[in-house]
């Protein structure tokens, strides 16, 4: 307004002086000061106006821009976009049988005292997260930063304050193709993975999140290749608590098999992964290759290793005008049971070797998992998954089958579930959970869980 007056001043002033030259008789110097003089105003006016358009422009620094992506914002005075986001969920748990922690894991063998104890019911929020995402262009391509955790790390309790512990989940930045930091393993193929209420989700799915360097590469036409090496960690995460059955040879036959931590392992290679996506309008499909080396060095007179490698494929497509959706994957590898979802990973057992010693194997794995999920609504939807795992313990120690104990061997699960979301952002829903767990040289367990959810996004 200020600056609208102040322009109908100055014009008023001009035409009152124009009108004045028109009307009263007067020289050519006159006429010629009259000219100049409106000159200077209309010069005077200018200034003014782009002075004021200067200030238009530096009031957006201090106030709050929409981001480029969404639900984003720009930080003040940069080109770079924020996203802070997360949510708050409840997980209402109730065990038929055996009690299976906060999420299923390995059940216990059937007529144990452990799966004898029916019915078990609690509470936790643990699975609430948080994040921070920024976005930010540059002449070598999107620079991207993901800051993740949640609360299921380890140190908490439930007996007094219920002070589960935060957890980092996600730590990448990404400069164009290149990505360094934690984040999923680029053996997994998350656009097979199914919508459930359960945390750890079904049996047959690869899932592990580590350190890497990655590089994507577009071909055009929605077709992308990826390249990665990760973090290798030969050890923990083997089977029979931590330990490998080294065979103790005291001449003809073998007599006893003893358990060796493979805590002594190495690691003198990354492991290696690459793959392929394709993506089109209604769906994603994917396959992935990894190689890694698995060794055992004691430091002292023991030290072998072994060749891991695994294929990996998968894809989710929707359809039906969008409301129905399916997917599926399947792997299979030798000592790659690090990468799976369940609680009994398995990375190699030892057995005889040709002069007294031992060879160290891998042990093969295969899995997969198949889910279909359907909007009957557009607020009200279910899923139904099923998946399986199998870890080939049958290995030849001493004549006979690998001391397994009670080691999972077979392992399958079922989901089933239905989603309200009464307002946007916001989930409540109900599921159903089968377990199954196929036991070596023990009874077979088996699980039957209710949980319902109410998971709030923000």
């Amino acid at each position: 307004m200020k600056m609208t007056r102040t322009r109908s001043a100055l014009l008023g002033s001009g035409a009152a002086v124009a009108l004045l030259a028109a009307q009263v008789p007067a020289s050519a110097d006159e006429i010629e000061e009259l000219r100049t003089q409106i000159q200077g105003l209309q010069n005077k006016m200018g200034k003014l106006e782009a002075a004021q358009q200067r200030k238009r422009r530096v009031a957006p620094a201090a106030a709050v821009e929409a981001g480029a992506k969404p639900r984003s914002w720009k930080l003040p005075g940069t080109n770079t976009s924020m996203q802070i986001g997360g949510y708050a969920k409840l997980d209402i748990i109730y065990d038929v049988n055996a009690n299976t922690g906060d999420s299923i894991s390995a059940h216990p063998a059937s007529g144990s005292a452990a799966a004898n104890r029916q019915g078990h019911f609690r509470l936790n929020a643990r699975q609430s997260r948080f994040w921070i995402r920024t976005w930010t262009p540059t002449d070598w391509g999107e620079l991207e930063t993901h800051i993740q955790g949640d609360f299921y790390g380890a140190g908490g309790n439930q007996i007094v304050s219920n002070s589960d512990t935060f957890r980092a989940r996600h730590l990448y930045g990404r400069l164009g193709p290149v990505l360094a930091g934690q984040t999923w393993s680029t053996f997994m193929i998350l656009e097979s993975l199914p919508d459930v209420l359960d945390f750890t989700g079904p049996a047959g799915a690869t899932f592990v999140r580590q350190a890497q360097l990655r590089y994507t590469h577009s071909f055009g036409g929605g077709t992308t290749f990826v390249f990665a090496i990760e973090n290798p960690e030969t050890s923990p995460g083997t089977a029979f608590n931590n330990t490998v059955a080294v065979p103790a040879i005291a001449g003809p036959p073998a007599v006893a098999v003893v358990r060796v931590p493979l805590t002594t392992g190495t690691d003198p290679m990354p492991e290696i992964i690459v793959g392929l996506t394709h993506t089109w309008g209604s769906g994603r499909a994917s396959i992935r290759a990894i190689f890694r080396q698995i060794n055992y060095d004691d430091g002292v007179a023991a030290s072998e290793s072994a060749f891991g490698w695994g294929i990996h494929g998968g894809f989710g497509w929707r359809f039906n005008n969008r409301r129905t959706a399916i997917g599926m994957s399947a792997y299979y590898g030798r000592g790659i049971g690090r990468h799976t979802a369940a609680a009994f990973n398995t990375i190699g057992v030892v057995a005889n070797g040709s002069s007294g010693g031992f060879n160290l194997r891998t042990v093969a794995q295969y899995g997969g998992q198949v889910w279909i999920q359907h909007r009957w609504t557009d607020t009200l939807r279910s899923n139904l998954v099923y998946g399986r795992t199998r870890n080939d313990y049958i290995q030849q120690v001493s004549g006979g089958k690998n001391a397994g104990g009670s080691a999972t061997q077979d392992y399958w699960t079922i989901h089933a579930n239905l989603i309200w979301r009464p307002v946007p952002r916001v989930d409540i829903g109900v599921e159903y959970i089968y377990g199954f767990n196929g036991l070596v040289n023990s009874a077979n367990g088996e699980m039957h869980r209710i949980q319902v959810s109410f998971k709030y996004n923000f």
